[in-house]
């Protein structure tokens, strides 16, 4: 689907589990050239090169794909993709071992169907240490945001000061909150909504916004962080000596948020709350 002249928007469907199904949307900027923003997971690079050439390209006119992050469902379709294009990688330094060593990734970061969401190490050619702006052709700019939280090196890519692909960073209100790092996470949302141009708000794992909506789904997903930190703190006043494990059950029964146990990321989240205000 066309969001505006040059950006189009491709879902990938996939299942954690085979009763958990989620779904992942790849970005596809066009000009002279293509540039991905994201792969999905294994197996979306058919679907990825099919829309490419229903766009009237060629595989080998990708001249980039820009990770949001490391994880299965934005880097699944990289390895495949890269060795046909033979397009150049790009991606955070805090994430690179992940992406070159999926093995590690596994062992510190277990997800169930892991080897069918992601089977290929990819190299980064491209790493990304600070935000930066590049030039991909004529009348095409990208700035490269650095904007961790849901993962330790999540990147933001802004093109043409207008158009923003936030990855994963903007959590949905209603969905499941996933997120390692409660700072960063606020931080990285108060760095985009400091972003004044902007006209589309290009997620990861929602629709795209409006200008108006995006600013707003900003303050939604702050004020999600902000309203779970807030239940966390008053359950370990209540509680001081309890266990994590308890902390967790009684501030996902408070949040009303019970329904996300049957996914392990949302345990990681409601810690990384209790780790904060530890600090």
């Amino acid at each position: 689907m066309e969001i505006c002249k040059g950006v189009h928007q491709l879902k990938i469907n996939f299942h954690v589990t085979p009763d958990i199904e989620r779904y992942v949307y790849v970005y596809i900027l066009t000009g002279q050239f293509c540039y991905l923003i994201d792969t999905g997971v294994h197996d979306s690079e058919k679907m990825i090169e099919d829309y490419i050439c229903e766009l009237g390209y060629k595989i080998e006119d990708i001249r980039g794909i820009f990770l949001t992050h490391a994880h299965p469902d934005h880097m699944g379709g990289a390895f495949a993709l890269q060795k046909k294009s033979g397009c150049p990688i790009y991606a955070s330094i805090r994430e690179k071992d992940w992406i070159e060593d999926i093995h590690q990734q596994f062992i510190e970061r277990p997800i169930p169907n892991f080897d069918k969401l992601l089977q290929n190490s990819v190299i980064v050619d491209k790493i990304i240490d600070k935000d930066i702006e590049i030039e991909l052709e004529d009348c095409l700019s990208m700035k490269i945001l650095s904007t961790p939280g849901h993962s330790s090196g999540s990147l933001s890519y802004l093109v043409n000061q207008k158009i923003l692909f936030s990855g994963d960073a903007i959590l949905v209100k209603g969905d499941i909150p996933i997120y390692t790092n409660v700072k960063e996470s606020i931080d990285s949302l108060n760095k985009l909504l400091s972003l004044q141009l902007v006209e589309y708000y290009c997620p990861a794992w929602d629709c795209v916004y409006d200008s108006s909506t995006g600013r707003r789904k900003i303050l939604e997903a702050i004020a999600v962080i902000d309203s779970i930190q807030e239940c966390v703190e008053m359950v370990m006043k209540d509680f001081p000596d309890a266990c994590d494990d308890f902390l967790f059950e009684i501030v996902s029964q408070r949040m009303d948020m019970v329904s996300f146990w049957q996914n392990p990321l949302f345990k990681k989240t409601i810690l990384s709350h209790i780790d904060y205000k530890n600090e």
